[in-house]
């Protein structure tokens, strides 16, 4: 995979955002106070997504020349991955466009990477941030069934359990499962978070879910 901890990256920055203002479901990029900052972001954020259109539409072009080129289609799958999370917190139309892109691509890989985990959890990530919830907990699943210890597995599954499904228990579980596979200490903490945050709202407690913008991750 070109960006190994992608996933694991989106939900850090969900979770500092969720700390800081509340959001759940999911606000990546948090808003600064000051209307100067905001605004430098909002640009960068731009900049970045002109970068992707741009790798994307080369990616397009080789892939043209070369439809069976795999690894040019993954590169696609995951430009379209990475606009689409940085569109979320400008625009829900467009993310979810992205995003289905990437959907796309990641199946059409898939198809002869059947067993490669790193490729089925990006594709659950971003069915599950596009909308098609059946898609994700379907791929979740698979790349689980595959390897029941990847702990990206794990912690995205058990983050849409949380989000999508309102599972508490289930997701829970699927915390608990990830930190049984020794992840390293800040990854622990931000897993216990995690599960803290689902029990808070199992006893209900103040849930902080807010709904994107209308999604994130990796």
């Amino acid at each position: 995979m070109r960006k190994k901890h992608r996933i694991i990256a989106i939900i850090i920055v969900a979770l500092v955002s969720l700390s800081m203002i509340g959001s759940t479901f999911v606000l990546f990029f948090t808003n600064s106070s000051s209307g100067a900052s905001a605004s430098g972001s909002g640009n960068n954020a731009n900049s970045q997504v002109q970068g992707l259109q741009s790798q994307i539409d080369s990616l397009n072009q080789g892939l043209k020349s070369n439809p069976q080129d795999t690894n040019l289609r993954l590169s696609l799958a995951n430009a379209y991955y990475d606009m689409g999370m940085l569109q979320l917190d400008s625009s829900q139309e467009q993310a979810a466009a992205s995003l289905k892109q990437a959907v796309a691509a990641y199946q059409e890989v898939a198809k002869t990477n059947k067993d490669n985990v790193n490729v089925l959890v990006d594709l659950a990530t971003a069915a599950f941030y596009s909308g098609d919830n059946t898609l994700a907990e379907t791929t979740f699943k698979q790349a689980l069934t595959l390897k029941p210890d990847f702990f990206n597995a794990l912690l995205n599954y058990g983050y849409f359990l949380m989000n999508a499904k309102g599972d508490y228990i289930g997701a829970i579980a699927e915390f608990n499962k990830a930190l049984n596979t020794n992840p390293s200490p800040t990854d622990a903490d931000r897993v216990k978070s995690l599960i803290s945050m689902a029990q808070a709202r199992l006893s209900g407690g103040q849930d902080s879910k807010q709904p994107i913008s209308s999604q994130g991750n990796k």
